[in-house]
């Protein structure tokens, strides 16, 4: 949810940026800064959500040629490598946000730390990470997938 959020103000900040530059000659201060920062916040939020979903995009390049009985086996295999993807993920991004906030790095125009974004980018690839464990804790152990309940 609060990545639409992010969404709409980032169209928001577009629609006056573009308004603002072809029609008033005036482009927004630091909107393509303020776009910057949005982008990996929608992706990010979104992510964990769309996880437990199973939302995100599949590829299905392997299903014909890996007999039915492998299927689940591959389920597993998956689950493991993108838990361990993600957690790598955020490790890489734990140290960047240590380093920005060490060498105190700030945006370019807003003057804003970049170590919270990151931080937080970090604190989702995590979730992200758990929710892959628990996908193959479940698959492992025979239970049901995980499900979405807030429909």
């Amino acid at each position: 949810m609060l990545s639409c959020v992010f969404l709409f103000a980032m169209m928001v900040v577009t629609f006056v940026d573009v308004v603002g530059r072809y029609v008033f000659l005036k482009p927004l201060p630091a909107g393509y800064e303020i776009v910057s920062l949005m982008m990996p916040a929608i992706i990010f939020l979104a992510l964990p959500l769309s996880v437990i979903r199973n939302s995100h995009v599949t590829v299905d390049l392997l299903d014909s040629f890996t007999p039915k009985r492998f299927a689940e086996y591959r389920a597993i295999v998956i689950s493991l490598i993108c838990s361990a993807t993600m957690a790598l993920l955020a490790w890489r991004l734990a140290i960047r946000s240590r380093d920005q906030h060490r060498y105190e790095e700030v945006s370019d125009e807003l003057i804003l730390e970049l170590w919270p974004f990151s931080a937080a980018m970090a604190a989702l690839c995590a979730m992200t990470a758990v929710v892959f464990l628990v996908k193959f804790a479940h698959q492992i152990h025979g239970l049901r997938p995980i499900q979405d309940n807030t429909k």
